[in-house]
C-alpha cells in the first residue's frame, strides 16, 4: 500500500510505545487512515481495539465505507450503538451490532432525544450518549479497562484541526491525536485515499451523520438542496421533541437543532434564496484551500 512520504516517519510512532490503545472509528476517511496507520505500526505489539458507534443517522455510505475498511485491513472493528435508559438517572450503555444488523432508521437518535433532548451547539449529549458513552461502556464490560485509567483513546483529529486537539485530554484522559503528531493534513488524507481501490462514496461537506448540527450553513444548506427529503426527520424530532427540556436548559422552548435557534424549517426556507454551494475537496490532493472566502455566518462550523 503505498504511503506519501510524510505518512511513512514511523520514528515518530516509536516515542509513544502504547499498552492499550482504543481506536475510535466515526466512519470517514480521516479516522480510517488513522486505524490503518496504528494497525500498522502496533497491530503485533500493542492491545488495540477498535470501535465504531452508529447513531443510526449516518449516510448509507459510511456504513458500506466503514465495513469495506474493516475488512480491507483486517481492523476486527467492533459496531457498537447507544442503549437509553429511561426513568433512571443513568448514562447510555452499549449493545454490539453489525453492518447488517445496524440501526438505520434513526430510532437509536431518536430515543436519546426523548430523554435529554434536542441535541444543539450548546447541548452536545448527541455526542456524548451516542458515541463516547456506549463506546467506554463497551471497552469497560468487556475488560479492556476504563476510560482515562487502563488505555489509551486515539481520536482521529488532523494537524489542519489544531482547534480540536484538547492538549488537557492528553494527560487527564489519555487521549492520542496519531494524526495531528505525524503532521497529516487534509490533502494527505486525499491522497492515501486517492491510492486505494475504494474510498468514501460522499462530498466531504456531506459528513458522516446526516445534517449535523455541527456542520457550517452552506454545508447543511447544501445538502438540503441536493436530497430535501432528509430533513424530513429532524422536522418530526422538533415537531415531538422540542419541548423536552435538556438537562439544565435555560432558554426558550421549543429547543432547535441548529444555531441562533434555527429550526430546520428555517433552513428549508433559507436553501430557496441564493447561495454560494459548498464544493466537494475530498479528491484535492494539491493542498486544502477553501473555494470560497470565509464567511462568518455561513461558513462557520464547531470544533
Amino acid at each position: 500500500i503505498y504511503l506519501p512520504a510524510c505518512l511513512r516517519q514511523r520514528q515518530i510512532f516509536d516515542i509513544i510505545m502504547k499498552r492499550k490503545i482504543l481506536v475510535s472509528i466515526s466512519g470517514g476517511r480521516t479516522s480510517a487512515l488513522m486505524a490503518y496507520l496504528i494497525k500498522k505500526q502496533y497491530g503485533e505489539s500493542c492491545d488495540l481495539l477498535f470501535v465504531f458507534a452508529n447513531t443510526s443517522r449516518e449516510e448509507e455510505e459510511t456504513l458500506v465505507f466503514l465495513d469495506k475498511v474493516d475488512k480491507y485491513f483486517g481492523l476486527g472493528v467492533v459496531w457498537v450503538e447507544a442503549v437509553t435508559h429511561f426513568g433512571v438517572r443513568k448514562s447510555c450503555t452499549s449493545k454490539v451490532v453489525t453492518f447488517e444488523t445496524a440501526t438505520r432508521d434513526g430510532s437509536v437518535f431518536e430515543n436519546v432525544i426523548k430523554k435529554y433532548g434536542i441535541p444543539n451547539q450548546k447541548f452536545k449529549h448527541c455526542t456524548r450518549e451516542l458515541k463516547s458513552n456506549p463506546i467506554k461502556h463497551y471497552a469497560f464490560a468487556n475488560g479492556f479497562g476504563k476510560y482515562g485509567i487502563d488505555y489509551e483513546t486515539a481520536i482521529g483529529y488532523r494537524a489542519d484541526e489544531q482547534k480540536r486537539v484538547n492538549i488537557s485530554k492528553i494527560e487527564k484522559d489519555k487521549h492520542l491525536y496519531i494524526l495531528n503528531d505525524l503532521g497529516i493534513k487534509k490533502a494527505d488524507v486525499n491522497f492515501f485515499w486517492s491510492k486505494q481501490p475504494f474510498d468514501l462514496n460522499l462530498a466531504d461537506y456531506e459528513g458522516n451523520c446526516i445534517l449535523c448540527h455541527k456542520k457550517s450553513k452552506r454545508k447543511l444548506l447544501t445538502k438540503i438542496i441536493e436530497a430535501p427529503s432528509i430533513s424530513e426527520w429532524h422536522a418530526r424530532m422538533e415537531s415531538e421533541y422540542g419541548h423536552v427540556c435538556p438537562p439544565n436548559y435555560k432558554g426558550n422552548l421549543p429547543v432547535k437543532f441548529f444555531r441562533e435557534q434555527d429550526s430546520i424549517h428555517d433552513l428549508i426556507e433559507e436553501s430557496k434564496f441564493p447561495f454560494t454551494k459548498a464544493v466537494d475537496q475530498s479528491r484535492d490532493t494539491s493542498g486544502y484551500s477553501e473555494a470560497v472566502a470565509f464567511d462568518l455566518d455561513m461558513d462557520f462550523e464547531e470544533e
